[in-house]
């Protein structure tokens, strides 16, 4: 789970092979009538034929969703999706990095 540049909620969902997004604390960054924990993902989330069981996902200061796709469902892999990074480009907020301080 992670937090966007909006402060929306992003989830990586395991076992149903896919993302999903809800409003964060702030209604005024919420898309339309949305308002905090209404899902602005798609009723069954994001997803494709290469996402797997995803583990883990971060937003980069570009607003892109990196998502950890690297646990394999069956043996043998038909699809050669798994053991892999996957990104949404452009998908989420933007987040702002803090300045490095050495």
């Amino acid at each position: 789970m992670t937090t966007d540049g909006n402060g929306n909620v992003w989830v990586a969902n395991f076992s149903d092979q896919r993302v999903s997004a809800f409003c964060g604390t702030s209604p005024d960054t919420c898309p339309g009538s949305l308002s905090t924990g209404d899902p602005i993902s798609p009723d069954a989330g994001y997803a494709f034929d290469g996402l797997v069981r995803n583990t883990g996902l971060i937003v980069d200061p570009s607003g892109n969703l990196w998502i950890a796709n690297n646990w394999e469902e069956v043996p043998l892999q038909t699809n050669p999706g798994g053991h892999q990074i996957v990104a949404f480009v452009g998908l989420a907020a933007p987040v702002e990095v803090p300045p490095f301080s050495g």
